[in-house]
């Protein structure tokens, strides 16, 4: 009996093992197979985190070419647009900023980077830079990619300088409806030059007013002289005509009994890569300042700048055109309080018959002698690449006149309704902005000196679709035949940044 539960306490106990044994080898299995798909987890997410490093660190090197195309693009636009046919290409000089800038950002072209500068077609203004460039990469090299090409490109736009008066070699003078003017320095703003004087008002004393006058400025108005392809190594001269200013001049017709005593300036400047700014110039060509004199021999004729003729570059030279104040100042002499009425012209081998152009810069002041005219200036070259813009014409003392007269503005604006704000001398609001007279141009009633001695600002939104003609030209279209004389000084801009990124 004994014996008998003794054997079977035994098989019980070997029942009893026996199953846990099997749990152990069967936990050790299951550990095993964890250990392999952890193992495989581990080497999915290490790659994972691997690509994720190399894509953060592509993104950042796609980032850096773009700001270097930007930076780039931004550099070589203010070459443009070229004023010639100018190949497109190393030696010009857009192509070539754009380059080097690249380079000083690190992307040397041919060497670790390739970087092309190109024009948008259509658009002269535009020009388009792309930087592309080989960045190695960390955990890619396990796939066997141990490079990858990523790529910048950016597309920067200037808004060029526009031309005001003129795109011909030559503006104003005794064949236009006009000559170019400048006032002197104590004569009343209100006899048409904001700029020149140093009187607010009318008066031509200055005792009632500051004697530094808003926007009154030193040097006084800028011109420009382009050169095209077609005229560079060629002899190139700058005249102007009767810059003597005598007040007994029958054919400019300047004020009588205001004696001329004040020195008239001009200086050429080198052709500037910013015309837009034409302050920061530095290399005078040619030059030549004109004194009052009541000698016969000097009037109406046309007189070179000192220094001239010179060979002619491609591009915009820069004629400053100044006063030099006399003493002594106001009295019963007159002096700085003078109207001097001038033409200018460039000359291309002694020929006036050129491809050459005469313009202003940012703004113009016209003397218009011919009685009972109704002449028709050319005031600003609207080009496409001006299209989805807005465009403001400044128009100071307009209209001051005696009797009925109107302006309205035609030529590519024809058609065109515009907003008009009135301003008085000391730059203060009189009307803000509203619209202007009616009819299907831009019209505007100037009888009865009604904006003497104020501005007239004239908007325009250019379309985005805009296309101009084969010239491009805006005029105003004066229509005074009461009076015999008209004094004005019209300025042109574009509204926004002159040199920006485009999407």
């Amino acid at each position: 009996m004994r014996a008998r539960k003794l054997s079977e306490m035994n098989d019980t106990t070997v029942e009893e093992v026996a199953p846990d044994t099997a749990v152990d080898e069967a936990e050790s299995n299951e550990r095993g197979a964890t250990l392999i798909l952890v193992a495989a987890v581990m080497l999915v997410l290490m790659g994972m985190a691997g690509f994720a490093v190399d894509l953060g660190w592509l993104y950042s090197q796609k980032t850096e070419t773009i700001k270097a195309a930007e930076a780039a693009a931004l550099a070589g636009v203010v070459h443009l647009p070229n004023p010639t046919s100018t190949p497109w290409g190393v030696g010009a000089e857009g192509f070539d900023v754009a380059i080097d800038i690249a380079d000083r950002n690190g992307y040397d072209d041919g060497v670790n980077a390739t970087v092309t500068p190109s024009l948008v077609a259509g658009l002269p203004n535009q020009l388009h830079v792309e930087v592309s460039t080989d960045v190695p990469t960390f955990f890619m090299k396990i796939f066997g990619q141990d490079t990858v090409t990523v790529h910048g490109d950016a597309t920067a736009e200037q808004t060029p300088p526009l031309k005001i008066g003129s795109d011909e070699p030559q503006l104003g003078g005794v064949s236009e409806n006009f000559f170019v003017a400048i006032n002197g320095t104590r004569r009343g703003k209100g006899s048409g030059d904001p700029y020149s004087t140093k009187c607010i008002g009318t008066s031509h004393n200055c005792t009632s007013t500051p004697n530094d006058g808003v926007e009154y400025r030193r040097p006084a108005y800028y011109y420009a002289v382009e050169v095209p392809t077609s005229e560079v190594g060629q002899s190139l001269s700058v005249e102007i005509f009767d810059g003597w200013h005598n007040n007994n001049n029958a054919t400019t017709e300047e004020y009588s009994g205001v004696d001329g005593h004040f020195q008239l300036s001009f200086r050429l400047f080198e052709p500037d890569a910013t015309p837009a700014e034409p302050t920061d110039n530095d290399d005078v060509v040619c030059s030549r300042t004109f004194t009052y004199n009541t000698d016969a021999g000097d009037l109406n004729n046309w007189d070179p700048l000192n220094g001239c003729p010179t060979v002619a570059q491609l591009g915009i030279y820069v004629l400053e055109v100044d006063i030099i104040e006399q003493t002594p100042n106001p009295g019963p002499s007159g002096w700085n309080r003078p109207v001097s009425a001038f033409a200018i012209r460039s000359k291309i081998n002694g020929n006036v018959n050129n491809d050459t152009a005469v313009f202003g810069l940012g703004s113009m002041s016209l003397w218009m002698p011919k009685p009972g005219t109704n002449p028709v200036f050319k005031i600003v070259k609207l080009e496409e690449f001006y299209a989805n813009t807005q465009l403001t014409l400044s128009l100071f003392d307009a209209g001051d006149l005696t009797g009925t007269a109107t302006l309205q503005i035609i030529g590519e604006l024809s058609g065109v309704e515009c907003q008009v704000r009135i301003r008085r001398a000391d730059l203060s609001i009189k009307s803000n902005w509203g619209p202007d007279d009616g009819g299907s141009n831009c019209l505007l009633n100037v009888s009865n000196k009604e904006y003497n001695n104020e501005w007239i600002d004239l908007r325009f939104d250019i379309a985005p679709d805009y296309t101009c003609s084969s010239d491009c030209w805006v005029f105003v279209d004066f229509n005074f035949p009461n009076d015999p004389f008209e004094r004005t000084t019209w300025t042109a801009e574009i509204n926004g940044l002159p040199v920006h990124l485009v999407p």
